[in-house]
């Protein structure tokens, strides 16, 4: 009997660790500068990653515009990979990530600007339109 319960409690413990491990990785759409303009469809938890070329080592960063918010909220600051930020033109990539948060539609559009700058064009922006379902 003893050993039967034990067994029990084994396999319940077993079966918590599986299904909490599996609500830690969301699903993710990865997105690079190739799909500006395109629409997306997420599930709510999902998650969009979007990796674009970035210098930060010259000021320029990406940064939401808009369209984060409600729906789409977005996760974490901005990341760098890549060359030595604190060299200056060492590029490398940007990643933003962003979690479908409730459902609806809304289009993200982040720009590519020094952001103590006011009043200056973006350098570049990046648009996606997000359908969360």
């Amino acid at each position: 009997m003893f050993i039967k319960l034990q067994t029990t409690l084994v396999l319940m413990v077993v079966l918590g660790i599986v299904v909490g491990a599996a609500g830690c990785n969301p699903k993710a759409i990865s997105l690079g500068a190739d799909a500006d303009g395109a629409q997306v469809e997420l599930a709510v938890g999902e998650r969009l990653v979007i990796r674009l070329d970035g210098n930060p080592s010259t000021g320029y960063t990406w940064e939401v515009k808009e369209g984060a918010g409600t729906i789409l909220a977005q996760v974490g600051e901005t990341e760098f990979e890549g060359g030595d930020p604190s060299l200056v033109g060492s590029g490398g990539t940007q990643t933003l990530t962003f979690e479908a948060a409730r459902a609806g539609t809304t289009t993200l559009v982040l720009v590519y600007h020094r952001p103590w700058e006011v009043g200056v064009e973006p350098v570049d922006t990046f648009t996606v339109t997000v359908t969360v379902q």
